[in-house]
């Protein structure tokens, strides 16, 4: 069931994908009135911002395409000239200008749909027409107009208009003629009588945006009203600039067979560079080669104010297609295009028509899905074969490698020889199968060792069932040496708690109690080793290195004191519920760092992760004799060179402990400095002083000291005084004893304890 569910789960994903990159190729297709338009919006949103980021990549704006260009109407023609709408006496003039300048096609991204009013019998649209006239005889020149076909709001020609006929393109013979979808032509920005008649070529201008706003698609050819195709704007000016195509040739049009979704059959209009492949209403994916930079412009106000002689303009406008379009805010023309997100709407037309030149032309888009599709199978597979090995670091390496190699090779590769390719739902489906795969891994895995634990939580410890499943090796004996710290903990006069206590709470009291000190203890990182009683006994720096382990154990062992100091206030607020002994209770604790050995020890069937080792014997030890000294921490030497300097330690004493025959030095673990009151300094710095001349033999002089320090002691135990002793007590008393007898000469200062 397991594996099912994992490789159910990648089908999904990887049908979901392949799926999607479909439905992405052909969502312009889909009619707007459609439910499904927005259902499968999501397979554009983020597929055609991730093309548009590679495609941008591929661009170089350094190199100028000078074969065409902008007569641009800009703030600065529409300042000088005086009026918007430019007065059409003005377009008159930039129209005979060109022609002395020596260009060829003249393009006009203006619509003049509305008749200028005549002033003293004279009307600029005459002037107009005249001039555009007499730009056609010269042989090949050729001005075109725009129109528009059918705009939302605006009346439409109930019939197509007489003079597009002349401009319609058949179908190529040899194959079924390919029906676009239908529309109509706009009447509001129609070209008026007066220029038609002056013979203009006439292409339709339309500007769909996708969904998310951004110019991704030009429509490059309209069937209108089911009776003619009509070349656009851009299409016109290829035309007219390389004679192919032209109107009426029946050796070129519109060719393809019906759309058949299966086999991904498509309409193209075929040029002697290749050919346009085309959607539904004639719209074919834009080839962008740049931006305001990429093509050179010369400002309409110049061009009409220059001298029919001036040399710069005859060196640029000589045999070159001029675009007649405007850049100034105010002419509101500005388009969100890939490349620019204020693109001037001119420089669209621009693109197409470089695009038609260059022969620059997308792939079908049958030739791209198969393409995605190849990628994202192929890609899906090599992961899933690389992670049949099952190691993490070789998974992400693989996908990181994938991704990257797919997205370079599609970027430098694919891209300019015009595939379109889907990157987006093939990277989808790689790190989909990835977090898949890892997901449903974890999952099992936590699953297995669940059940490990569920079986064997009562026989071995939790480090050792872990250990067991990232091994795959049954628990066997044995163990490891390294520097590790000892903890040992106790409750004070515990045997006394079983008299005044009834069982049921003694058991409520201890897991109180042995719940908050455990949290403490793994919070730091420690191992519970195990319980005895009311005994902790643990280790840091095993399973897991710790590199401050001493550390670790001593912040431990401060902050179990403070958490024991609030649950006696919570067992007091308590009243009678518990004795007093409860609320006086106190642990001691025993540290020690050194040489430890970790690991299972016990019988071949039954063993336990544990400590061993001459090192935790001492813990143990120090814990037991701290009782001796009063205090409540006592901390092996080892322990606080390796712990640092942010505690407060006090040196004890030097003592041999029962069974052992190396003194060590002990000490008293006070504080946390800058925690700590600041008496608790003193104290430690006192205490050494008096411990200095305890062991040069001036006994009067480590009276006077230890007299001292007792006065501090108190004040950090006041409840403690007189019910029980501490450390200077102890070094008063030894002090008088040693001036009535002094210790031998080879005395070390090293005292022996003669208990546990």
């Amino acid at each position: 069931m397991k594996r099912l569910v994992k490789y159910l789960g990648i089908f999904i994903i990887v049908m979901f994908s392949v799926v999607s990159v479909y439905l992405s190729m052909i969502y312009r297709s889909i009619p707007e009135q459609s439910s499904l338009k927005e259902v499968f919006l999501y397979t554009t949103f983020f597929e055609d911002r991730f093309f548009d980021l590679r495609m941008k990549q591929t661009i170089d704006e350094t190199v100028k395409d000078d074969r065409m260009v902008l007569a641009d109407i800009d703030d600065y023609s529409i300042r000088n000239l005086g009026s918007w709408p430019i007065d059409r006496s003005n377009w008159a003039t930039l129209i005979e200008k060109l022609k002395l300048y020596g260009a060829k096609i003249i393009a006009f991204d203006v619509f003049f749909s509305e008749e200028s009013k005549t002033c003293n019998g004279f009307n600029p649209d005459d002037e107009l027409a005249r001039a555009i006239e007499s730009f056609h005889e010269i042989p090949n020149n050729r001005v075109i107009l725009p129109y528009n076909l059918d705009l939302a709001g605006s009346e439409n020609f109930e019939t197509t208009p007489e003079d597009l006929y002349g401009f319609s393109f058949t179908s190529k013979t040899g194959g079924e003629a390919y029906e676009l979808l239908p529309t109509t032509v706009s009447t509001s920005v129609y070209p008026i009588r007066k220029l038609i008649d002056a013979e203009p070529s006439l292409g339709f201008i339309e500007a769909r945006a996708d969904k998310d706003g951004i110019m991704r698609h030009y429509r490059a050819l309209a069937n209108i009203y089911k009776e003619i195709y009509v070349p656009s704007y851009g299409l016109s000016v290829y035309q007219h600039t390389t004679g192919e195509l032209e109107e009426g040739a029946a050796e070129n049009g519109v060719k393809g067979t019906s759309l058949n979704l299966l086999t991904l059959d498509e309409p193209y209009i075929e040029t002697e560079k290749g050919k346009v492949y085309l959607n539904e209403i004639g719209e074919t994916k834009m080839r962008w080669s740049g931006g305001i930079q990429k093509f050179p412009r010369a400002s309409i106000y110049d061009i009409i104010s220059k001298a029919d002689d001036d040399q710069e303009m005859h060196e640029m406008f000589k045999n070159k297609i001029v675009f007649v379009g405007a850049s100034a805010f105010g002419a509101y023309d500005l388009r969100h295009t890939p490349i620019d997100p204020m693109l001037p709407g001119v420089y669209f037309h621009m693109n197409f028509t470089k695009m038609l030149l260059d022969g620059n032309f997308l792939q079908p888009f049958s030739e791209s899905v198969k393409y995605s599709w190849a990628l994202l199978l192929i890609s899906v597979l090599l992961l899933l074969l690389i992670q049949l090995r099952e190691n993490p670091v070789l998974d992400i390496f693989t996908v990181v490698v994938i991704l990257g190699s797919v997205y370079y090779w599609d970027t430098y590769y694919l891209i300019p020889k015009g595939y379109e390719n889907r990157l987006f739902f093939c990277f989808l489906a790689v790190i989909g199968c990835y977090s898949w795969n890892t997901f449903v891994h974890f999952y099992m895995a936590n699953q297995d060792k669940a059940f490990l634990k569920n079986a064997f939580g009562n026989y071995i410890s939790p480090e050792l069932i872990d250990e067991m499943y990232s091994t795959g090796e049954p628990p066997k004996l044995g163990g490891d040496s390294g520097i590790r710290t000892a903890f040992f903990t106790d409750i004070q006069g515990f045997s006394t708690f079983s008299e005044k206590l009834s069982p049921t709470q003694l058991v409520e009291l201890l897991n109180e109690y042995l719940t908050v000190m455990t949290d403490i203890l793994l919070e730091e990182k420690g191992t519970l080793d195990k319980y005895e009683g009311d005994a902790i006994i643990a280790f840091f720096g095993a399973p897991m290195p710790l590199e401050d382990h001493a550390r670790r154990a001593c912040i431990v062992a401060h902050r179990m004191q403070m958490a024991l100091l609030k649950l006696r206030d919570k067992w007091t607020a308590e009243g009678d519920k518990w004795p007093k002994i409860v609320h006086d209770m106190r642990m001691r604790i025993g540290l020690n760092s050194g040489e430890i050995v970790t690991g299972n020890m016990g019988s071949a069937s039954r063993m336990n992760y544990t400590m061993m080792g001459d090192s935790v014997n001492l813990a143990a030890r120090l814990e037991e004799s701290a009782k001796q000294y009063g205090i409540f921490t006592q901390v092996a030497k080892d322990t606080v060179d390796l712990a640092g300097d942010e505690f407060i330690f006090r040196e004890l004493d030097t003592i041999r402990v029962v069974g052992k025959s190396v003194p060590v030095t002990t000490y008293d673990l006070l504080g946390l400095k800058g925690e700590s009151e600041a008496f608790l300094e003193e104290l430690a710095e006192k205490f050494k002083e008096g411990i200095e001349s305890y062991k040069s033999q001036q006994w009067d002089k480590a009276i006077a000291i230890f007299t001292y320090t007792l006065e501090l002691e108190y004040q950090r135990f006041p409840d403690l005084k007189g019910v029980k002793t501490n450390p200077s007590e102890i070094y008063i008393k030894r002090c008088e004893d040693y001036k009535k007898l002094p210790p031998p000469p080879e005395w070390d200062g090293v005292f022996t304890l003669t208990s546990k």
